[in-house]
């Protein structure tokens, strides 16, 4: 394993310099001077062989290259500090265990996960990835946020926002593939589709999305699932093909041209994004998650938390 990985120190500055936006900034977080930051970033291109930034005016952005990586070591430092915050709280059982599926710890809430900390009091968050409906039900959380329909949900879930879905693809093959911009539903059918594993996972598939986009037609058989979605994005990224892509999760990458729309969005009645919390939770942590949660989703429903 230490062959195959880059220098740590070299993923460490790279991370925050991918986080914060600016080889100064993350110079300025680390300690470190901005030579050292360009020195490390380089040294991190030659070894992955890939540009990860794009230098325009005093400002850094991640190539798709860049972005990819990015994810892959942020979602690493991220499990890792999960892992010893939760050693480090054991004896204290302060801790709080905060449940969600591998996209949304991922792509939305970890780059936001310290706020929630803070919104918290500082207290101590342990987070808990589980990606299938069965897993869910077996673990034990204090809150979470659940993608699916009310009725799987129990009484302890308010809706942050509705499930709403668009096929994307990435910036480079948009570029590369500018006709694919001005697909219909129904041409989409025939392009290449990226699909993510079903089994016991609520997301929307393709089929679902055809259909809710007026299409008749069925895709042609998946001949690879993939079996959660930070690989299918990981994938869209590449260039490989056409995701599907969950709002919000996406909103910055199509914001930045990272991602493009190739569709109309489509929203599933009845199903989306909901916070959730267990019967084991202190009412003060549920309220104060909340209200952190609602200065993100304009459109939560309102709270009541049942003694």
């Amino acid at each position: 394993m230490r062959h195959r990985l880059p220098s740590l120190n070299a993923l460490a500055v790279f991370e925050a310099a991918g986080r914060l936006g600016g080889f100064s900034r993350a110079a300025r977080e680390l300690r470190i001077s901005q030579p050292a930051v360009t020195r490390h970033i380089r040294g991190l291109e030659a070894a992955v062989g890939h540009s990860l930034f794009e230098r325009a005016h005093n400002r850094v952005t991640l190539t798709e290259a860049g972005l990819r990586l990015w994810q892959a070591v942020n979602a690493g430092f991220g499990d890792i500090a999960a892992v010893v915050d939760s050693l480090r709280t054991a004896e204290e059982g302060s801790a709080l265990i905060l449940s969600t599926h591998a996209g949304f710890g991922q792509q939305w809430l970890m780059p936001r996960l310290e706020g929630l900390r803070q919104a918290l009091g500082g207290r101590s968050i342990s987070l808990s990835i589980a990606d299938r409906s069965v897993e869910f039900d077996r673990s034990d959380f204090d809150i979470g946020v659940r993608h699916g329909a009310r009725d799987d949900l129990g009484r302890n879930a308010i809706l942050l926002a509705p499930e709403t879905v668009v096929p994307v693809i990435g910036g480079r093959l948009a570029e590369a593939r500018p006709e694919l911009l001005g697909f219909s539903p129904d041409q989409l059918v025939d392009a290449p589709l990226i699909h993510m594993d079903e089994g016991d996972r609520p997301w929307m598939t393709w089929a679902q999305w055809f259909r809710l986009a007026g299409v008749r037609r069925t895709p042609p058989p998946a001949r690879v699932r993939l079996n959660h979605y930070p690989l299918v994005m990981s994938e869209v990224l590449s260039g490989t093909g056409i995701g599907l892509g969950w709002r919000p999760l996406i909103d910055e990458m199509l914001e930045t041209g990272v991602v493009a729309a190739v569709g109309p969005e489509v929203v599933r009645s009845g199903w989306g994004w909901w916070f959730v919390w267990s019967e084991r939770a202190e009412a003060e942590d549920v309220a104060l998650a909340m209200a952190w949660f609602r200065t993100w989703f304009v459109a939560a429903e309102p709270l009541t938390v049942r003694p």
